[in-house]
């Protein structure tokens, strides 16, 4: 039963994890709705993200994962 129990809670974790991103004007936003994006797909979104938050597009995105 706490197995179950301990899965299930990962597996809800793994899906409504967030992230934060900090813009290239300093600005820390959490980002959620990456769920299932390709590499590719994310780093657009964060140059959207960005450019919404600073009004620039950045020279470049860097993704730590770990």
């Amino acid at each position: 039963m706490k197995k179950t129990l301990l899965v299930g809670a990962l597996f809800i974790t793994s899906i409504v994890s967030a992230f934060p991103f900090r813009t290239s004007c300093g600005t820390v936003v959490n980002v959620t709705q990456t769920e299932g994006y390709t590499m590719e797909q994310i780093t657009n979104f964060l140059q959207f993200v960005n450019y919404n938050e600073c009004g620039t597009k950045p020279k470049g995105i860097t993704i730590y994962i770990h």
